[in-house]
């Protein structure tokens, strides 16, 4: 019994990993929704929408184990789904979206750590029962989500995500105490910053993306637009200065993780507003459906032609100009990712010039800085059209009367795909040279 439940845990925390970043998201969203007309339920999304996209960027300043930070983001998860249980309350909504933000973010790059040091020991292996373990508890989500929608009793939701979070708690403890590498590895908790001109920055970076997530849900004047484009501005160009430091030492496999962010926030953010607004339907479970199938198929699809995935990456993105072949395209990028997934985590895993402890982070704070380099351009830009148009900005996530007008719409969609593609280009280039 206890092996059954070892292994029920361990394959929760498995699939936590692998959707963590999803499933608070989709609560917190459903939660606002149900309760559009009560600004205070906004809270939670916004923070946890805030943390999740900067949470890895703040890991530069911890210096604790891999194994240590596991147990952390999943003790986080388990109290920002218990603060969630008060989200009517401003204090609880705030500090349950901060901490399922910050367990949506790390979850996944501590546990990659943990479990390729666990198999690279041959202490760790992934067996069937990990995986039917994991179809249970998707099939215990859908239920108890499928009941809390209809009866508009999301705490039902909300519990069960602290119940799995603590499950892939215990999870993360058994297979971190099969590992011999971290065993007597314990270091205190600390914090190390290396520059406040960086903390600022981040914080900036905070509360940009806060105020820009705020202003997809809330109406603002046209200056305020202005002012948040100039402000996106900066921080854009002072992320630039960022990433030249860590191109001398990384290149081109830094260009490599910055494009898989920048992919992956056209894909994941960008096209859901974008398809939502051009198809007049929600798309955000299609689209996530698109980017897990072909996530998943992507390293098998290519498993003899890998070098064919930048060649498909900038056709997806051709396709996705085009209504006919939109979500087509969008599938070419998620099987582009997959793809390229696997082979830069290889890469950085094995690279004798960084610590296995580090890779997967240094490869997640890279993503972060496209994905949030990516957003900052979409938001400028859109921003900038509607100061110097006089239109809502709104009307780029929602369908309202004084709105842009579908050809604007398209232009800004030919401008993004523009600048994604001349990216993916040049990393292209250089890693195409590097292989």
């Amino acid at each position: 019994m206890k092996r059954i439940m070892n292994v029920f845990n361990e394959g929760v925390l498995d699939l936590l990993a692998n959707a963590g970043v999803a499933i608070p998201y989709f609560f917190c969203l459903t939660l606002y929704n149900q309760n559009k007309n009560i600004f205070v339920f906004a809270l939670p999304f916004l923070m946890l929408y805030t943390f999740r996209a900067l949470g890895m960027l703040l890991t530069t300043f911890i210096t604790l184990p891999a194994s240590t930070m596991l147990s952390m983001s999943n003790l986080f998860g388990v109290i920002g789904s218990l603060c969630m249980l008060g989200a009517s309350n401003p204090v609880f909504g705030i500090i349950g979206g901060v901490f399922l933000g910050l367990a949506s973010s790390w979850i996944w790059p501590y546990y990659l750590t943990v479990r390729s040091r666990g198999k690279m020991d041959k202490e760790f292996k992934f067996n069937r029962m990990h995986t039917l373990s994991m179809v249970l508890t998707i099939i215990l989500l859908l239920i108890v989500e499928l009941i809390a929608t209809k009866t508009k009793l999301l705490n039902l939701s909300f519990i069960l995500l602290a119940f799995l979070f603590f499950t892939a708690m215990v999870g993360g403890m058994n297979v971190t105490h099969r590992l011999t590498f971290y065993q007597g590895l314990e270091k205190k908790p600390k914090f190390r910053i290396n520059s406040f001109f960086n903390l600022i920055v981040l914080a900036s970076l905070v509360m940009l993306l806060f105020i820009i997530r705020y202003t997809r849900l809330k109406e603002v004047s046209n200056t305020i637009d202005l002012a948040i484009s100039i402000a996106a501005i900066v921080l854009f160009l002072i992320l630039a200065y960022y990433q030249l430091g860590v191109h001398k030492k990384m290149f081109p496999v830094s260009l490599v993780a910055i494009n898989r962010g920048v992919v992956m926030n056209y894909v994941m953010l960008y096209a859901i507003f974008d398809s939502t607004i051009r198809f007049k339907f929600n798309t955000l479970m299609l689209v996530y459906t698109l980017y897990l199938v072909g996530f998943e198929l992507g390293p098998a699809l290519l498993k003899k032609r890998q070098n064919w995935r930048y060649p498909l990456l900038l056709l997806g993105l051709v396709l996705a100009l085009f209504n006919y072949t939109y979500f087509v395209g969008l599938f070419l990028l998620a099987v582009f990712v997959g793809t390229d997934n696997r082979i830069l985590n290889d890469a950085l895993y094995t690279d004798p010039d960084l610590d296995s402890e580090r890779a997967f982070l240094i490869k997640y704070q890279l993503s972060c800085v496209g994905n949030v380099s990516q957003q900052l351009i979409y938001m400028t830009t859109i921003y900038f059209i509607s100061y110097f148009t006089d239109i809502n900005a709104l009307g780029f996530f929602n369908n309202i009367s004084n709105g842009p007008t579908n050809s604007t719409l398209y232009g800004v969609h030919l401008f993004i795909t523009a600048i994604v593609f001349i990216y993916a280009a040049v990393t292209f280039y250089f890693a195409r040279e590097k292989e």
